[in-house]
Parts: C-alpha cells; structure tokens; sequence
C-alpha cells in the first residue's frame, strides 16, 4: 500500500520545523514511521554560482537559480530562474518517489507561486497528500527572524508574507494564536480522516 505525505508549506520562522518534529514523534508512537524531509536541506546541495543576493553576493550563473533582492522596506523577494525551478521540480519528484516506495513523509516546503503549486500537484500526482499552511502576524515572525542567528537572509519572512496565497490545504493553522499539540491534533485527525488515511495512533 502506497504511503502518505504531509506536506507544511509557510513564510520563514512560521515553525515549520517544529511541527513537523512534532507530527513525527506523535504519529511514531506506536511504531509507525515518517520521514522528515526538508527543502532547506535538499538546497543545500546547490552550489553558490546559482544563488545572487543583491550585487555584491551573485554566483555565475545566479540568473538561472534563485536570485535575492532586497527591496526598500527591508523584505527579501526572490526571483527563480530556469535552474531554480529544474531544482524545485527534482524535490518535488523525490518526495513522490520516497512516499511511493513505502515510506511516509514529512515534507517541509515553500510553495513559491502558481508554478510551484501545479509542479507539486503535476509530481505528486495520486499520492494521498495532506496539505498544511502556517502563518502568523508579520511582526511576531520578523522577531523570530531576527533572534535566529543561523538565517542567513533576514527579511524572507516579509517577503514571502507579500506574496499572493496559492493552492489549497486541508489544514490552515496560525501559530501565534494555537498550540502546538492543537495544530498537531488537527493534523492528525486530517490524516487520519483521509482516505485510506488510518494511523496506528492509540
């Protein structure tokens, strides 16, 4: 039987990690397994002659990555070249393999754009998917921004806040105003009350 994906797509700092950690020790505790992916990860891989912030920091081939800018009032936009999209189209697809080959996954993510979210559906196909969005006020998520000292661009979290909202979700949760354990119980139950969306949680 084919696994099933969760997928939790929102700006920087909106606790993505968290939940998906979360997710995964409450649906593992009765020995059930899922795999936390995240595209922060998977880009990693990418070497730095594809990503540009601004003109001082611009790789060789930046235009054909993932291009930053920051804008007047301090937020980061992005602009993703041809490169960029090839590279977010092979996560989408990997995630698909993973979840086809037997194993559930937890996938952290961005859904960029309109293209973005018709590549994930085009690659994800019949895959049993619950799609979950967080978000928060700007002004909390540019605190949490800030206090990271690991974020390398400050500023992502207004950018993406900008952007226009696309595809559709099964569970739309403001992580300023709900619980973590009442986030992960809506999920949960989404997953649960999917098709052939049984868990083993007690």
């Amino acid at each position: 039987m084919m696994a099933r994906l969760i997928a939790i797509t929102g700006p920087a700092a909106v606790g993505k990690s968290t939940l998906a950690r979360a997710l995964q020790s409450e649906l593992g505790r009765n020995g059930e397994l899922w795999l936390v992916l995240e595209l922060d990860v998977f880009a990693r891989g990418l070497s730095r002659e594809w990503i540009g912030m601004g003109r001082k920091r611009r790789g060789a081939y930046a235009d054909a990555g993932f291009v930053y800018t920051r804008d007047p009032d301090g937020s980061v936009g992005l602009t993703i070249g041809v490169d960029g999209r090839r590279m977010l189209s092979a996560f989408h697809r990997s995630i698909e393999s993973v979840v086809r080959s037997g194993v559930n996954v937890i996938a952290e993510t961005i859904v960029h754009d309109t293209a973005d979210w018709e590549d994930w559906r085009d690659a994800l196909g019949d895959v049993q998917t619950t799609w979950v969005r967080l978000f928060a006020p700007l002004d909390l998520l540019q605190v949490r921004e800030h206090a990271d000292e690991t974020r390398v661009f400050k500023g992502l979290a207004q950018g993406m806040m900008s952007r226009p909202a696309v595809g559709r979700y099964d569970v739309d949760a403001d992580t300023s105003a709900e619980t973590l354990d009442a986030i992960v119980g809506r999920v949960v139950a989404a997953v649960s009350n999917s098709p052939g969306g049984e868990t083993s949680i007690g």
